[in-house]
């Protein structure tokens, strides 16, 4: 299974101190809460504290002979994206409160339901906006809603893309 393997590089990385911490996001943390659907890539968000600590990670894998094509690094036959924490405080604290779970054996940590909805208004492509209704059964509003609060501004207006994504309710 290539998601384990890129697990468990993921978790080696923790314990070397690569990476302070991580959680799955994207597609494949909407698949873990829904019906799968098909995804080309892995979206991992990483808490590290600079643009350097992103290079090393880069680093690291160039190093290992790992194939790097635009943003994404082929871990185990799955290309991963990197996502620093240290460009949005919506990441790190996605990173930081995400729900530990345990895949074939594998410890980790996926994104809960909340900051998967509030990351997908701000990325808000059409596929976003999908995924977004297909988890507003599963969402806890009241966090839902401070979570927009605590992290729109006028260049991601959250609360009003969610309006709009409901309005196809």
């Amino acid at each position: 299974m290539a998601l384990l393997g890129v697990l468990e590089v993921l978790n080696r990385l923790k314990r070397k101190g690569v990476i302070r911490d991580y959680a799955i996001g994207g597609g494949y943390a909407a698949n873990y809460y829904l019906e799968p659907s098909y995804t080309y890539d892995l979206d991992i968000l990483v808490l590290l504290d600079s643009d350097a600590d992103y290079h090393t990670l880069y680093k690291h894998f160039r190093d290992k002979g790992n194939k790097i094509e635009n943003v994404y690094i082929a871990i185990d036959g799955t290309p991963v994206q990197f996502l620093p924490s240290y460009i949005s405080p919506l990441l790190t604290d996605a990173i930081k409160r995400a729900r530990r779970i345990t895949v074939g054996g594998t410890r980790s940590k996926v994104v809960g339901v909340e900051h998967l909805i509030a990351l997908f208004l701000v990325s808000f492509r059409p596929k976003d906006k999908i995924r977004i209704l297909e988890l507003w059964p599963l969402v806890n509003k009241r966090q839902l809603d401070e979570f927009l609060e605590r992290f729109e501004d006028e260049k991601t207006p959250l609360h009003q893309r969610l309006r709009r994504v409901l309005a196809n309710l």
